[in-house]
């Protein structure tokens, strides 16, 4: 089942023009399951997941319950073996001591149930494995789509922000001139005013002010 999950990833997901990823780079750089990393997690409350990207975690993630799942079964398994393991040594001694016929007949119940759990115990293991397997390469097949996404993004934030400057700039000079404007105008109405106020005096100046309503 593992394999068919992610088979899905490979096969259907993954970017046209896709990149390689090294598993020893991820290694070496600390990167574990990505949908269990709180950094994945973070990158992604600012930017929307695609579906391909939802697909491919949880791919890995039914990988993750099945590993889970296997755990708690291997569990119970174990205890369960121990308990028959205890109950033969028991019935052994019953036996040696001139026990009788369903004795034997538990013993020999209990030695079956206690290989059956054990070849389930080996069975359980080796689908471990092949789960780790699958879930390493979905984890690759799930970085893989997320950086042509991500670049893809970066792309085009990076083009609005190249209008976003543009724009800045231009309501830069905008906010310069209207502020140069506004200075040669002021001086202009200051110059005006002291003229007339030196050439006719406060109080002509104040019933003109009063008829042309001048602040």
């Amino acid at each position: 089942m593992a394999k068919k999950i992610i088979g899905k990833i490979i096969d259907g997901l993954l970017p046209p023009k896709k990149i390689s990823i090294d598993e020893r780079t991820l290694r070496n750089a600390g990167v574990g399951v990505l949908i269990l990393d709180e950094r994945w997690d973070r990158l992604f409350t600012s930017i929307e997941k695609t579906p391909p990207i939802i697909k491919a975690e949880g791919a890995i993630r039914a990988c993750l319950d099945e590993k889970t799942r296997l755990h708690m079964e291997n569990n119970m398994n174990q205890a369960e073996r121990q308990v028959k393991l205890n109950r033969i040594a028991e019935l052994a001694d019953i036996i040696a001591n001139g026990g009788n016929e369903s004795a034997l007949s538990e013993l020999e119940e209990c030695e079956a149930r206690a290989r059956e759990l054990g070849e389930r115990e080996l069975l359980i293991e080796q689908k471990g494995y092949e789960l780790d397997a699958e879930i390493k390469k979905g984890n690759i097949a799930l970085l893989e789509i997320a950086i042509a996404y991500l670049y893809r993004s970066m792309k085009k934030s990076q083009t609005r922000v190249a209008e976003l400057d543009t724009q800045i700039e231009g309501m830069r000079n905008t906010l310069k001139n209207s502020i140069d404007e506004r200075a040669t105008l002021g001086e202009s109405i200051n110059d005006t005013y002291n003229f007339l106020h030196g050439l006719l005096g406060a109080k002509q100046i104040e019933s003109i002010d009063i008829h042309y309503t001048l602040d």
